[in-house]
């Protein structure tokens, strides 16, 4: 790469952004891009795996909520809270306010769905409302249908640290910044948010292989 378009990329991207991608001090301008370059590539190639997790969680809650809690809740609860806690009922609020403000004259159940966060789902999945809604019968079933073991102690648990990995990971990759040096390793993340998607649905699972290029990418040299 010639010297006058490295420093004009340098300049471009910043140099407060870039010095992440220096990973020690004998790397040079035309390794530091390309190895910023490769990032974007791999952000890319998990997109597919995020994308169906994120829509995937989020039905399945809602789908449980109103199978085993309360048919139409999200619904309800903007008139009554009776299910969430503060912190989620104002999201929930929010969302509300957010579709009114994009002009929505109706609020339909599904709207809200979509409006609320990935940051809201996983939250209805921490031990707060694990009375409310995980120890209910049916409830793990319901959004984790292909979990390999229903009887195994404390499922959530076993759950939950990689519904949090699946958030951090999202974040970082929605707000364009490095994972390729994440201290869990790339592909174990991927390993495990995979695993995320089959316990949620093994269907989805032969899905995403379908049209995720991950692996492929992760081999190719930095």
């Amino acid at each position: 790469m010639e010297k006058i378009l490295e420093n004009n990329l340098i300049d471009l991207f910043s140099n407060n952004r870039l010095t992440s991608y220096k990973f020690n001090d004998n790397d040079d301008n035309a390794t530091i891009l390309q190895r910023y370059l490769y990032n974007i590539e791999v952000s890319k190639s998990l997109y597919p795996l995020l994308s169906i997790l994120e829509i995937s969680l989020r039905n399945r809650i809602n789908k449980a909520i109103e199978m085993v809690i309360q048919p139409e809740w999200l619904l309800k609860e903007l008139n009554k809270q009776n299910i969430l806690l503060p912190n989620e009922h104002k999201k929930l609020l929010d969302a509300k306010q957010k579709l009114s403000q994009k002009g929505h004259k109706n609020i339909y159940k599904d709207d809200l769905i979509a409006e609320l966060s990935l940051g809201f789902w996983i939250h209805l999945c921490t031990k707060r409302y694990k009375a409310a809604l995980w120890h209910k019968k049916g409830f793990f079933r319901i959004v984790f249908a292909d979990y390999p073991n229903f009887s195994e102690f404390d499922k959530l648990s076993k759950v939950f640290p990689i519904l949090q990995l699946m958030l951090k990971l999202r974040n970082r990759i929605f707000h364009h910044e490095i994972i390729i040096n994440n201290p869990y390793g790339i592909e174990n993340c991927y390993n495990d948010l995979r695993k995320l998607l089959g316990y949620i649905s093994n269907d989805g699972l032969h899905y995403l292989d379908k049209v995720c290029d991950f692996k492929d990418i992760i081999q190719k040299p930095q």
